[in-house]
């Protein structure tokens, strides 16, 4: 174990992962469950510390008395910020008095006598053939016939059968009863206290949550609907849409719809309840062997890994913190991982080029080239972009060209090049603007947008992409100002208004067509396109989105451009300036960056 508010040693890892006991800062929040080993101030005080943000109270196990006592514990002795999330065991049959686990072996018998279950009637809703699973899975029986009471059963995998686990039978879900007399009275226990949530299992229908929301009317105490049914997963929206918080809890979701379902699942009911921002909890063997050893395997680092690229927002551990021998490494390492992926994740950007729109103002020069295949000084425009994209970190396959007007010529050009990113078809490129070319892109992730017609200093991009906070947009303050640019209102160094319409005398600057968005941001910004495309209005400048995520509280941080070179090539005016002043700039940039010039 780690030693108090220490939460990394040479002692128990072989390899310190480096932890801060003080970070308490990232996106993921976790969850502990709170065994008899883990109940004093301090072993509270060092879970919080490694990093726990929720303390689990599993109350399936235990008299009432007891967890009455340790809810009563926790709400004196948690450090300030913890909740407490009381789980109720639904109305999961659990082995029951059994003094000493059972060894079962696979094709020998074994009887299921009712005083051996929660639920004594279970003999008349099983049937020949049907399986039970035990254990979460581990003991697997498939039942021949009832006798009396009596559930006769083959063993099909052998194990240990231990008092308190959960039973599983597909299919009798719905002859069962929702509220267990057990559900009930830890209800009483949660209002009582005032917990934060409670965790509603084996849900199979919204209307089981709302009936016990309406319970909860007036108390505070908050619901995490687990989804571990099928049901529950063939009415995710209506569950979603009647809870606080959903649980994936893969455990009993396994028994339920098949192990080889359950991640294909998992990412559907993750991506759906993003979709309704609804929180979700991923729950179930994350770390099982640090139950027994101090280091996790890397199938379970994978594991912790791909929950959070899956957009979980709380990672829970149970058994390895209610009983397992290494509680305080469990959780570090849960935290450490999910931190490394986050920090990835913050500079995982996605870039998409507007480059669809008609290239009306040069002459014949884009009779059949669109004005980003343009040539500015030895380098088209489009390839500048790339270029400086690439030196930003971000590469091909994460880039995307939305084209349109003389597509053909830019996918044939750009491909000749070497480019291995995608292309967007955007079929109204005659008849709409830059709003629905980057709707139609569809990017929800960490996002860099680039205006197809620009070439610019690639130290703006990089200050872009160091720019803290949700979104920034780079604004040039030495702008002119002209009735075609997009200017800007800016306030406390935010951009508060944007369009080609507004007063000069009010404006600060103008956006030069660069901006990045991290993941949130991207998200809200996709929202407020879709509400725009839905108003018809195929023309609508991209600045109308932008005001749309500064009403909604997303702050559009300045980047100023600090003199540095850039220009829009709008016409040959443009193009010309660009040829002779902004583009040598830029390669002097460059040259004393140290970049290698090919001639």
């Amino acid at each position: 174990m780690f030693p108090s508010a220490v939460c990394a040693t040479q002692d128990t890892l072989e390899h310190p992962m480096d932890l801060d006991p003080r970070d308490q800062t990232g996106r993921t929040r976790f969850i502990c469950t709170i065994g008899p080993q883990l109940m004093d101030r301090a072993s509270l005080a060092e879970l919080h510390a490694c990093g726990m943000n929720l303390a689990r109270v599993n109350g399936s196990h235990g008299s009432l008395d007891d967890v009455r006592a340790m809810v009563q514990f926790l709400k004196r002795e948690l450090p300030a910020g913890v909740q407490i999330l009381l789980d109720l065991p639904g109305n999961k049959v659990r082995t029951d008095n059994i003094k000493a686990p059972i060894p079962l072996e696979a094709g020998s018998e074994f009887r299921l006598a009712p005083e051996n279950l929660t639920f004594r009637g279970l003999y008349t809703r099983v049937k020949p053939g049907d399986r039970i699973s035990a254990a979460d899975g581990a003991i697997q029986l498939d039942v021949e016939r009832v006798e009396g009471q009596d559930i006769v059963t083959r063993v099909v995998v052998g194990g240990l059968l231990a008092n308190r686990k959960g039973i599983n039978i597909r299919g009798i879900g719905e002859s069962m009863p929702f509220d267990f007399e057990r559900d009930i009275a830890l209800m009483n226990i949660a209002i009582e206290y005032r917990v934060d949530y409670i965790g509603l299992s084996f849900v199979r229908s919204g209307e089981q949550v709302r009936r016990t929301r309406a319970q909860l009317t007036g108390t505070g105490v908050g619901i995490v609907a687990k989804v571990e049914t099928a049901e529950a997963v063939a009415t995710l929206d209506r569950v979603l849409m009647s809870s606080d918080m959903i649980m994936i809890d893969r455990g009993d979701l396994e028994a339920d719809i098949g192990r080889e379902n359950v991640p294909l699942v998992a990412k559907r009911v993750l991506r759906r309840a993003h979709e309704l921002e609804v929180p979700v909890i991923v729950a179930s063997q994350f770390l099982t062997t640090m139950m027994e050893r101090p280091l996790p395997v890397m199938a379970e680092v994978s594991d912790i890994s791909n929950a959070i690229l899956d957009g979980a927002d709380v990672l829970m551990l149970s058994e390895e913190t209610a009983i397992g021998r290494y509680p305080f490494d469990a959780i570090a390492t849960m935290r450490h991982v999910a931190r490394t992926v986050e920090r990835w994740q913050e500079t995982d950007y996605r870039a998409v080029i507007l480059a669809a729109g008609p290239s009306t103002g040069f002459g014949s020069l884009t009779t059949n080239k669109h004005k980003c295949m343009l040539d500015v000084g030895g380098s088209t425009i489009i390839m500048h972009q790339i270029d400086n994209l690439r030196k930003c970190g971000i590469t091909d396959d994460r880039i995307s060209v939305v084209i349109g007007h003389n597509h053909h010529q830019i996918e044939a050009y750009l491909r000749g090049e070497g480019f291995l990113g995608s292309f967007i078809f955007n079929p109204w490129f005659a008849t709409t603007n830059m709003l629905t070319s980057l709707w139609l892109a569809r990017e929800s992730g960490n996002l860099v947008i680039v205006y197809g017609d620009i070439i610019f200093d690639r130290g703006i991009l990089a200050d872009l992409l160091a720019t803290p906070g949700a979104a920034a947009l780079a604004v040039d303050h030495d702008s002119e100002m002209g009735p075609e640019d997009e200017k800007v209102v800016l306030r406390d160094g935010a951009v508060m208004e944007a369009s080609k319409e507004l007063d000069p005398a009010r404006c600060q600057g103008e956006f030069i067509g660069l901006a990045r968005f991290n993941r949130n941001a991207a998200q809200q910004l996709l929202q407020a396109m879709d509400s725009v495309v839905r108003t018809g209005d195929p023309m609508a400048f991209l600045t109308v989105a932008l005001e749309k995520l500064a009403l909604r509280g997303i702050a559009l941080t300045e980047v100023p451009t600090h003199g540095r070179a850039w220009n829009d090539n709008d016409c040959l005016a443009d193009l010309d300036r660009s040829r002779e002043s902004v583009w040598p700039r830029i390669l002097e940039a460059n040259a004393r960056r140290g970049d290698v010039v090919l001639r």
